[in-house]
């Protein structure tokens, strides 16, 4: 299972203790912006992007290279769009997923292959299906 810690630190830095060897602490210092500008900086949501990113892309790799492509290069990126509920409550209603894959042509079979599956998520895009619509983009450029 899976805990992050959360500590503030000071009226302008927050620590997340995550525990992971690569991400041990993640230190949130917004002593350079003004107390508005914090309230745009929209932390929670990016977030969940990079949790979302990392699970997927993390995911897609481990699939492509299991089925026997090396894996050149990918670039992605997400993002959070926010509505309001029927009693005017904001939520994060849907997050795109956008990842390109750098594979030799010779890949392209796999990357089809690994591309249909991947459609239906990661454990964690998987999971915000059910409060959330995510959509996937998924392209392969050929290196």
């Amino acid at each position: 299972m899976s805990k992050v810690e959360f500590e503030r630190l000071d009226k302008n830095r927050d620590c997340f203790k995550v525990g992971a060897k690569a991400v041990p602490e993640i230190i949130m210092d917004f002593s350079s912006i003004t107390p508005e500008e914090r309230n745009q900086e929209s932390m929670g949501s990016r977030m969940l992007c990079v949790a979302a990113l990392a699970c997927y892309s993390n995911t897609f790799v481990n699939a492509l290279e299991r089925n026997g492509a090396e894996v050149k290069s990918m670039t992605g990126s997400a993002e959070a769009s926010k509505d309001k509920d029927e009693v005017m409550r904001t939520r994060y209603t849907e997050l795109e997923i956008n990842i390109e894959v750098g594979l030799d042509e010779k890949d392209r079979e796999v990357f089809e292959t690994v591309k249909d599956n991947m459609l239906n998520g990661s454990l964690l895009t998987y999971s915000l299906e059910e409060g959330m619509e995510v959509d996937y983009n998924l392209t392969m450029k050929a290196v």
